[in-house]
């Protein structure tokens, strides 16, 4: 009887706070993950969050200038002594486009 009771009680609680946080009524309690969440925000070239900011001072550079995942590849880049990857992506090299050869297309080329 005690763990009917609790678990009517929890479920009464889970659906309280669905109700409150927007729920779509089937069960669904994970975040929205579109693209105004706040953790999304601050990893894109020109975007500067606090984190952000603070790996960019270690390593001396401007926060507005780099992506996150730039920031973090020239710091372990520099970490493991790799100075020419470094200054690949410090340089922005990393993101001139790539010239591929076409492919064939059968038919055409065969």
């Amino acid at each position: 009887m005690k763990t009917l009771i609790t678990t009517s009680v929890l479920a009464l609680a889970l659906s309280t706070s669905l109700a409150a946080a927007g729920g779509d009524g089937y069960g669904s309690i994970a975040p929205s993950m579109s693209q105004s969440s706040s953790a999304s925000k601050g990893s894109a070239v020109g975007e500067v969050t606090p984190g952000k900011a603070q790996i960019a001072a270690q390593l001396g550079l401007n926060p507005a200038e780099y992506t996150t995942a730039e920031l973090f590849r020239i710091q372990n880049a520099l970490r493991n002594g790799n100075r020419e990857e470094a200054k690949y992506v410090i340089n922005h090299t990393n993101r001139q486009p790539v010239d591929v050869a076409p492919q064939p297309v059968m038919g055409r080329d065969a």
